[in-house]
């Protein structure tokens, strides 16, 4: 004899369990959160932003981008030098060489990373981990000032937009603009 199997749509003891489980987490949860005070995303603005030196994962990360790039710059015969109107001409001509697909993101933040260590250079800024509600980002920072730049998108970005802009004006634009927000910066006019 075979035995008949249910066709009742009441639940079965087992999805009963199940569901006043569920039900009884949920609350736990809620209870959890809330008992701490403010949320997270509440809280004032020390908690919006930290920064951070870079771990040695985001070195070598780094690291790694920048070697990609000279890579393709090498394709072309030439090599990145350090020096901000050699190597933005040689972003340039990546560019235009269409060495990089424009769905390329992680080759073009690549080359954001390049031209960051070049405006680096130029304004006396250093790479730092900038953590805020967005998420976490690789940034440019002046000494201990509030001013950043996030160049390791600038690439990524102009190419996602269509944009034309020549590398060595948005290179010119960004120092400019940057070193009129400078501590003593009026001096420097």
């Amino acid at each position: 004899m075979i035995a008949q199997l249910s066709t009742s749509a009441a639940p079965t003891q087992l999805a009963i369990v199940r569901r006043t489980l569920s039900v009884g987490w949920g609350l736990f949860l809620v209870l959890l959160l809330t008992s701490f005070g403010t949320p997270v995303w509440a809280q004032g603005s020390e908690i919006e932003r930290r920064i951070a030196p870079l771990s040695p994962i985001d070195l070598k990360f780094m690291d790694d981008q920048r070697q990609a790039v000279e890579r393709l710059a090498n394709r072309m015969g030439r090599s990145l030098t350090g020096r901000a109107d050699r190597d933005v001409d040689t972003l340039q001509q990546i560019l235009d060489r269409n060495y990089v697909p424009a769905d390329d993101e992680l080759t073009l933040q690549a080359m954001g990373i390049v031209f960051g260590d070049l405006l680096g250079r130029e304004l006396s800024m250093n790479w730092v981990v900038y953590r805020d509600r967005a998420g976490r980002s690789r940034a440019l920072r002046y000494r201990d000032s509030d001013t950043y730049l996030f160049p390791v998108t600038m690439i990524s970005r102009r190419v996602a937009a269509g944009s034309e802009r020549p590398l060595a004006d948005i290179y010119a634009a960004t120092v400019d603009k940057t070193r009129r927000q400078l501590p003593g910066a009026r001096w420097l006019n």
